[in-house]
């Protein structure tokens, strides 16, 4: 039997059964909050309308609502180790036993050690204990005391998923934590969206999103799951449902992407994005002059802050705007040149404009993601920027400040390469790894996400991030043999109700920890390994729950667990 099935199948139960923090509140519904100018914003989501209620003055929801920290806890600890430099020990996982088998089933394997980062990401609550990590109450104390007055925060004792403490609170405490703190934060839960419980809602609410996850079962079995951390402009924000955090990201990640306010892009501030690109503008059309509107006299060098008027050697002109992040030099020869240096979202963003459009979102947001993997293939990266030309035969970037449109793809998509491809795009012409512009719109005009797009436009192509991690490292070898092995498992299936082969075969991705389990969505497998008797009956049985999605037997994990056996004994 898949494990992954059991987690799962309990979870449901428990989101049955499960009233939000005592309140007598349908299944259907759930509670997104936020902290803005100081108050909190409360929303109510339901699932029987796309309405969006306003619950600050009508119901129970408030600033002095209790809600249990669950796993939230970790977070602070994170803060106060990254903040003040810790340099605390390796955590390694002992072997299982009935003692660790809970605690430690999502930090890692018997005998692997876990980064600070990774056991946030995954919740490893052994990691974050205060009497492991030696933490000083008095300097614990000492820390916090300048970034907050919640009282609860300052014992140790309170640093465990049953505390109850006061919505707003909450969200003051996340709101004090300083950009430094935040940023660290922001990146280690990077990992969470593409490879953790909040997989499944990436689609719509995307990675400039950052947050960490919480679950907590009470002793009369019912559940809270959701989670909380910061918008791309920094602003704290909690959501809450019933049953795991899983499941009530996977829910609700589209109306909860509604819900969520949206920044002022133009005045985002970067908002943590802190890797940089150079940019050689014009460095295939040498340039004449610069001037600057209503001025008489060429501009000669400095930072560019308002309208110009370029003059080309070629005779043509163009009108620009800057903001303080391009700069006029001259060349040897005496001539013109501008450079820029951008965040790297604002790159992304104006090429958009330049290479496609921000009028299709969906489209907007794989081109984001195509022109992101672009520039860390093709670019020169030093001394903590990426450095590239403005040019046709790399990308070409817009002189202008970018659209509200490009931005959002941009953040959209924040922090996001593919990996295992050679990322090449064009207007009109599509080919291998070659993503068509005119293709990206007409699929998006379609229905089809940005994920979707860029599956067919680079189907060897995995999601990985800047800093390196890949939300699939593919097991080829034991794709060949899937592939292999299911064509003749198909003429054994064929009569089998509900059956219906996979249109391609699923991808098969190395699970670093938990239990393994087949993503229906994605059409992928996450297993340890495929060469045991026992890797191969796993694998098969992930299989089945693709191949018969659309029937109930689908479900039936004793069905499936059989079924795998007979295919593989025989």
């Amino acid at each position: 039997m898949s494990a992954s099935r059991y987690v799962n199948t309990i979870g449901l139960m428990a989101s049955i059964t499960f009233l939000l923090m005592g309140q007598a509140q349908a299944v259907d519904e759930a509670t997104v909050a936020w902290l803005h100018n100081g108050k909190v914003e409360v929303i109510s989501l339901s699932s029987s309308s796309d309405n969006l209620k306003h619950d600050n003055n009508t119901t129970s929801y408030s600033a002095n609502s209790k809600v249990p920290l669950g796993s939230l806890w970790k977070l602070f600890v994170y803060v106060y180790l990254a903040e003040t430099h810790a340099q605390e020990p390796v955590y390694v996982c002992a072997e299982k036993s009935a003692a660790t088998v809970d605690e430690e089933r999502y930090c890692c394997d018997p005998g692997e050690s876990v980064t600070r980062d990774s056991a946030l990401a995954r919740s490893c609550a052994p990691y974050f204990s205060p009497m492991r990590l030696g933490l000083i109450k008095n300097k614990w104390q000492d820390y916090w005391r300048l970034h907050t007055t919640a009282a609860w925060l300052l014992d140790f004792k309170n640093l465990q998923p049953e505390t109850e403490v006061a919505l707003g609170e909450l969200l003051g405490v996340l709101a004090k934590i300083s950009p430094q703190g935040r940023s660290e934060a922001r990146s280690a839960m990077l990992e969470t969206s593409i490879q953790g419980y909040g997989r499944e809602a990436w689609t719509h609410i995307g990675t400039g999103i950052r947050y960490k996850t919480y679950s907590w079962h009470r002793a009369d079995g019912r559940a809270l799951g959701g989670a909380a951390g910061w918008l791309v402009d920094g602003t704290p924000f909690w959501f809450g449902g019933l049953g795991s955090s899983r499941t009530v990201l996977t829910s609700w990640a589209k109306k909860l992407a509604i819900a969520l306010p949206k920044p002022d892009w133009r005045n985002l501030n970067n908002g943590g994005d802190a890797s940089c690109v150079d940019v050689d503008f014009f460095s295939r059309y040498p340039l004449h002059a610069v001037w600057q509107i209503n001025e008489s006299v060429p501009v000669k060098s400095g930072d560019l802050k308002g309208r110009y008027r370029l003059q080309f050697s070629n005779g043509n002109w163009l009108n620009i705007v800057a903001k303080s992040d391009m700069f006029l030099t001259q060349n040897a020869e005496g001539m013109p040149r501008i450079a820029g240096r951008f965040a790297i979202n604002d790159y992304v963003a104006r090429v958009i404009d330049r290479e496609g459009s921000a009028s299709s979102v969906q489209a907007a947001r794989a081109l984001a993601i195509a022109v992101r993997s672009y520039l860390v293939q093709n670019a020169h990266f030093s001394d903590g920027c990426w450095h590239i030309t403005d040019a046709s035969n790399t990308q070409r970037v817009s002189p202008n400040p970018p659209s509200e449109g490009a931005l959002a793809a941009a953040w959209f998509t924040d922090e996001i390469v593919l990996n295992g491809a050679t990322v090449r795009y064009h207007k009109e012409k599509s080919g291998y790894n070659r993503l068509a512009w005119r293709d990206v719109v007409d699929r998006a005009a379609e229905g089809w996400n940005f994920e979707r797009i860029l599956s067919v436009s680079y189907p060897q192509a995995t999601f990985a991030t800047l800093s390196g991690r890949a939300e699939c490292s593919r097991l080829d070898a034991a794709e060949i043999w899937l592939k292999s092995a299911s064509a003749n498992w198909q003429i054994k299936l064929r009569g089998e109700p509900g059956f219906e082969a996979p249109d391609v075969t699923p991808r098969i991705c190395a699970l670093k920890n938990g239990n393994p389990y087949s993503d229906q969505q994605r059409m992928r497998i996450y297993v340890r390994g495929w060469s045991s008797l026992n890797d191969r009956i796993t694998l098969a049985h992930e299989y089945l729950h693709l191949a018969l999605r659309f029937h109930p037997n689908g479900a039936n994990e004793d069905f499936i667990e059989r079924l795998a056996r007979q295919l593989i004994e025989g």
